[in-house]
């Protein structure tokens, strides 16, 4: 692909981020070495696509502090209410009831059955507790993964298939949408509790501990659904 290309794809991708408000109002795009690496491009790729951002008068460049959001795109405003008023709370709602029920039991099954490769797997979805995470968030189907290789370690189809089924549901069509339209205060903190929550559950299925990784998953899948909740406005009509 053409340099002129891949700023393109970039420049697009950062004005997405900042329609959907995961880059909001004043709030700071990741450093070029991180976009670089996470866009698997140059820095002056990077660095051109920023450009094309400032030339539209959405950023700026401050010193000491990066690239700064000056300008919300126009619709970008409506876009967390779009997401709230065209979805349903209930549906989020109902779709983390089953998830604590279904992976519940899936963490307490992996504790019982994985095997080496299984085990594997699961480990390849979490970071070591040194990892220094980029300042933007994570797509939330990286972290779903991470869940996905819990229910294939408990060995059985019933589950896969459940835990399949939620995917297409709305209940986690809205989760996805609320977390592109939500950005946490400190991404990296954000980041690195979840990650230290995955590695507890890891280590607690490692360990064969089943009845306490059921429980921590449980509490892990309520966080993740407290923090939705507690950082969504909620109206009546919804």
């Amino acid at each position: 692909m053409r340099e002129g290309n891949r700023s393109d794809t970039v420049y697009r991708s950062l004005l997405g981020w900042i329609e959907e408000g995961r880059i909001p109002y004043e709030g700071k795009l990741p450093t070029e070495n991180e976009l670089s690496q996470h866009f698997h491009v140059s820095r002056p790729v990077v660095r051109a696509a920023i450009a094309k951002l400032r030339d539209k008068g959405l950023v700026r460049s401050v010193q000491g502090s990066g690239t700064v959001v000056i300008r919300e795109v126009e619709g970008s405003v409506a876009a967390r209410s779009e997401v709230l008023q065209g979805s349903s709370v209930r549906d989020l709602q109902r779709c983390f009831e089953f998830r604590l029920l279904i992976e519940s039991e899936a963490a307490y099954l992996a504790a019982l059955r994985h095997g080496p490769a299984s085990l594997k797997r699961i480990s390849e979805c979490v970071y070591p507790p040194t990892h220094n995470f980029p300042t933007f968030m994570q797509e939330p189907l990286e972290a779903y993964d991470f869940h996905l290789s819990v229910v294939a370690a408990a060995d059985n189809p019933f589950l896969e298939k459940s835990i399949q089924l939620v995917r297409s549901q709305p209940g986690f069509q809205v989760y996805l949408r609320l977390c592109n339209a939500t950005k946490a205060p400190d991404p990296v903190e954000h980041r690195t509790r979840i990650n230290g929550e995955h590695r507890e559950i890891l280590r607690l299925i490692e360990r064969r501990q089943a009845d306490d990784a059921r429980e921590y998953m449980r509490y892990h899948i309520q966080n993740a659904y407290d923090y939705m909740i507690d950082r969504i406005p909620v109206t009546e009509d919804m």
